[in-house]
């Protein structure tokens, strides 16, 4: 064999190999793709939700998840308060809600009898830990209705991504959390007059990488290819489009 003739089947060889890896690599962002576009889906029709029901939705996602049996993410309908608060947890902690309402019947022991007049227990609870300032047990969430998701497959509001092809959450940057989360669950909040909570959700494959972003004003979802090159671009841009140096409550 000449040194032509093995320079043939070399380039041959190599080139066999790269339309494999190709291949595989297509086949791998066909199902990132489709994961991605679906939670797009689903973000949208969440912000839908909000506003037919007239009621507080959240998506809430979960990071850790590794039990297939479980989802990845799920729509809930909250009801009660509907401010969210800076870094506040997802679900309410029994000890945490204790003390603030033994603070709260403190200060209420300095006011007069009649200042937080409430017509049963549960209300004066909740007056009694807001008046201890602590934001908590005054909201219930639960999944939202499976009966009309507009899914052509019939899926519900809980969704699994295909971790078996290696896809997952690589990071999260929410509004109401100072920092970017990249384990444990985090919630996305959509209001009833078609708002949002500014976010960014980042889905990988292990190799290649898709952001899902939402805007607040206007509770818009946009999927985008790749990863977001400047996420304070997108997480201090305020309503008229403008890039606030700091978020409103840091200021």
């Amino acid at each position: 064999m000449t040194v032509l003739e093995l320079m043939i089947v070399l380039g041959v060889i190599g080139g066999m190999v790269f339309i494999a890896r190709t291949g595989f690599r297509v086949l791998t962002r066909a199902d990132l793709v489709e994961d991605a576009t679906e939670l797009s889906a689903v973000m949208r029709r969440t912000s839908l939700l909000a506003v037919e029901h007239g009621e507080l939705h959240r998506l809430v996602l979960d990071l850790d998840n590794q039990d297939a049996s479980k989802p990845d993410y799920v729509v809930e309908v909250c009801q009660g308060e509907t401010a969210i608060q800076r870094n506040e947890k997802l679900r309410a902690d029994d000890e945490d809600a204790k003390r603030a309402l033994e603070r709260g019947k403190q200060r209420m022991g300095t006011l007069p009898s009649d200042a937080l007049a409430a017509g049963d227990a549960d209300e004066a609870t909740r007056r009694a830990t807001a008046l201890a300032g602590h934001h908590i047990a005054d909201r219930m969430c639960r999944p939202a209705d499976d009966s009309v998701t507009g899914d052509a497959a019939g899926k519900g509001w809980a969704r699994k991504l295909r971790k078996a092809k290696g896809i997952r959450f690589k990071e999260v940057w929410v509004q109401h959390r100072d920092d970017s989360a990249t384990k444990g669950q985090v919630a996305i909040y959509f209001t009833p007059i078609g708002s949002a909570e500014k976010a960014v959700v980042e889905l990988t494959d292990g190799g290649d990488t898709f952001s899902v972003l939402v805007f607040g004003l206007t509770g818009r979802v946009e999927l985008r290819d790749g990863v977001l090159r400047d996420v304070n671009g997108h997480m201090l841009k305020n309503a008229m489009g403008d890039k606030d140096a700091k978020r409103e409550d840091q200021k």
